[in-house]
C-alpha cells in the first residue's frame, strides 16, 4: 500500500467533505471561506510537490509546509464552528479527518527521516 496515496486520498477526502460545508457559509465571511479553499487545495499542491521531488531536503520542506497547512484549516475549522457556522458534529468530522491526515504526514516524515540517515 503506497502511503503518499493514503494521505493524498484523505485530502481530497478532506476537501470533498469541506466543500460541501462551503456551500451553506453565510456571503459575510467570503474571507473565511476563500481562506479555507485556498489552504485545501495549497495542501494538495503540497502533497503533489512532495511527491515529484527527490531531494530528501526539499521533500522535508514540503512536509512541513503540509503540517502548516493542516494547522490553519484546523484553525479555521475552530473560527468556523466558534462563529456558529458549522455544526459540533461537523467540527468533529473535519477535526477527525485533519487529525487522520496529520498522523499520516508525521509517520511518513519519520519514515524518510531513516532512510535518510
Amino acid at each position: 500500500m503506497n502511503y503518499n496515496f493514503k494521505v493524498l486520498t484523505s485530502t481530497y477526502k478532506t476537501i470533498n467533505y469541506y466543500n460541501k460545508l462551503l456551500i451553506n457559509f453565510p456571503k459575510k465571511e467570503v474571507v473565511l471561506k476563500n481562506n479555507i479553499e485556498k489552504t485545501c487545495y495549497g495542501a494538495l499542491e503540497n502533497i503533489f510537490a512532495f511527491n515529484i521531488n527527490d531531494s530528501m531536503r526539499i521533500k522535508d520542506k514540503y512536509l512541513k509546509d503540509l503540517l502548516i497547512s493542516l494547522s490553519m484549516l484546523d484553525f479555521y475549522t475552530r473560527v468556523s464552528y466558534d462563529k456558529k457556522i458549522i455544526s459540533r458534529h461537523q467540527f468533529e468530522v473535519v477535526s477527525r479527518f485533519l487529525m487522520q491526515i496529520r498522523k499520516m504526514v508525521f509517520g511518513l516524515k519519520k519514515k524518510d527521516g531513516e532512510v535518510n540517515v
